[in-house]
C-alpha cells in the first residue's frame, strides 16, 4: 500500500468517527461542541503536510503555508483580543509568499484551496446560504483535512477529473453540493406546504409560517424579527436572542412566523463525505 493511501485511509477514518460523533449530538441536541472539529482540522493539517513533505521533500513555503492554516483554526474556534487587522494582514502573508511564484505547482494549488473554502464558507454563513455555525466549522475542518481528494483501494468509482472542475470542485465544495442535493425532498416539502397555504414568498423554499405559541417549544430558528418597528426578514439568530425576537413579535400584534427547521445538516454532510470518497462528485460523470 503507497503512502498515500495509507495517509488517505487515516484521514477518512478519522473524518468518519467526527462526523459520526457530530451527527449524534447535532441530532439529539441540535447543537454540536467545537472539540471534533478541533481535533479533525489539527490532525488533518498534519496528515497534509506530512503528505506535502513526502511528496517534494522539505521546502520553507509549508512552513508558511501550515502557519496560516494555523491562524484560520485560531479564528474560527477561539476567542481572539488582538487587533484583527494584524492577525488576518499576517494569515494574508502567510499565503500569499509561498504560494506566488508556485501557484502552478498542483500541491500548492491544494495548499491555495484551504483559504479559499475558508472565505468561501464564511461568506456562505454571513450571506445566511449555510445557516449553522457547526455546520461552517465542519466544512472549513473538512477543506484542512482534504485540499486532495483522498484515493484507497481504487476508490472512488467515479474518476477525478485533471482539469479545472476538480480544481473548483474540491473536495469540501463537492461535499456540499452533494449534502444540498440530499436536502432537496425537504425543500421540496416546504414548497408544497406553503404552496398549500398560498404562502408564495421567497422563503417558501426555506421554512413554513408556525404560530409562535408553537414555536418558542419547537426545533426552529425564527426568520423574522421587529427592526426600527416594521417585520424585516432576518438570518438565523443565536439562540441566546430567539426569546426576545418572539416578544417583539406578539407585542407588535403578530400570531404566526416564518421559521425554518434546526435541521441537522451534519448528517447530511456525513453522508455526503461517504458518496464523496467511495463513489465520486456525480458532477464528474457529467463534464
Amino acid at each position: 500500500m503507497e503512502v498515500e493511501e495509507i495517509l488517505g485511509i487515516s484521514a477518512f477514518v478519522i473524518t468518519v468517527v467526527a462526523l459520526v460523533y457530530a451527527s449524534i449530538r447535532d441530532w439529539k441536541e441540535r447543537e454540536v461542541p467545537d472539540l471534533p472539529w478541533i481535533i479533525l482540522s489539527v490532525i488533518g493539517l498534519v496528515i497534509f503536510l506530512s503528505y506535502s513533505v513526502y511528496l517534494t521533500g522539505f521546502r520553507w513555503e509549508y512552513v508558511l503555508l501550515a502557519a496560516g492554516t494555523g491562524m484560520i483554526i485560531v479564528d474560527i474556534f477561539i476567542d481572539r483580543e488582538f487587533n484583527a487587522f494584524i492577525f488576518y494582514f499576517v494569515m494574508a502573508v502567510l499565503f500569499i509568499v509561498p504560494l506566488y511564484d508556485n501557484i502552478s505547482e498542483g500541491i500548492f494549488r491544494a495548499w491555495a484551496s484551504i483559504p479559499l473554502c475558508y472565505i468561501i464558507f464564511i461568506g456562505m454563513y454571513f450571506a445566511s446560504i449555510v445557516r449553522g455555525g457547526a455546520d461552517v466549522k465542519c466544512l472549513i475542518a473538512l477543506s484542512i483535512v482534504f485540499p486532495l481528494y483522498p484515493f484507497f483501494f481504487g476508490l472512488p468509482v467515479i474518476d477525478i477529473p485533471d482539469n479545472v472542475l476538480s480544481q473548483i470542485f474540491v473536495f469540501s465544495i463537492s461535499v456540499l453540493f452533494v449534502a444540498a442535493v440530499l436536502t432537496a425532498p425537504i425543500i421540496l416539502y416546504f414548497a408544497v406546504r406553503n404552496s398549500k397555504e398560498e404562502d408564495f414568498s421567497g422563503r417558501m423554499f426555506t421554512g413554513y409560517r408556525m404560530d409562535i405559541s408553537k414555536a418558542e417549544n419547537a426545533d426552529v430558528w425564527p426568520m423574522e424579527d421587529i427592526i426600527d418597528g416594521k417585520l424585516e426578514h432576518i438570518k438565523i439568530p443565536n439562540e441566546e436572542e430567539m426569546g426576545d425576537i418572539y416578544a417583539r413579535l406578539k407585542e407588535a400584534g403578530h400570531e404566526k412566523v416564518w421559521v425554518t427547521p434546526m435541521m441537522p445538516f451534519i448528517i447530511f454532510i456525513t453522508v455526503a463525505v461517504v458518496i464523496i470518497v467511495l463513489i465520486g462528485n456525480p458532477l464528474f460523470l457529467i463534464f
